[in-house]
């Protein structure tokens, strides 16, 4: 019996662990750039997991902040969300291809601006239930050890 309950609190311990560690979210594309006057571009990046993503644009305000900037994310037929301010916006995705527009103008020229784009996977965490039917279930091989010992 000892060794039952010793190889379920490990089991019970492995899963708990492996769901509080999933927590971590996947950035699926990054960048950060110092700029002077204006700048716009627009990028590619590639989904492999479906499910919910954040898009983040950030102003750094670095010597000024950015007189306009706006950020767009598409797929090559519909806008998934756009911001036309630093902010962030979530949206879900598909596996596939995926594109990111930037525009910004610097605060005070010559003075340089610096942005940063993040689009990452959110990830859900695990909900208080795992949490009780964890203990819960330990709580009952420690009464089921007893009651045969």
């Amino acid at each position: 019996m000892k060794k039952v309950f010793k190889t379920a609190v490990m089991t019970i311990g492995v899963l708990l662990f492996t769901a509080s560690t999933s927590w971590a979210s996947t950035v699926v594309y990054e960048k950060v750039e110092l700029f002077q006057t204006e700048t716009f571009f627009t990028d590619i990046f590639e989904i492999t997991d479906a499910g919910n993503y954040k898009a983040t644009l950030t102003d750094f305000n670095f010597l000024a902040p950015m007189s306009t900037t706006g950020m767009n994310v598409t797929t090559a037929t519909e806008s998934l969300g756009s911001l036309v301010k630093p902010g962030s916006f979530t949206f879900d995705a598909a596996p596939g291809e995926y594109y990111v527009s930037f525009f910004g103008t610097a605060g005070k020229p010559p003075n340089p601006s610096q942005y940063g784009i993040e689009i990452s996977q959110v990830v859900v965490p695990v909900p208080a239930a795992v949490w009780l039917f964890g203990s819960g279930l330990l709580g009952l091989i420690g009464i089921a050890r007893r009651k045969k010992a």
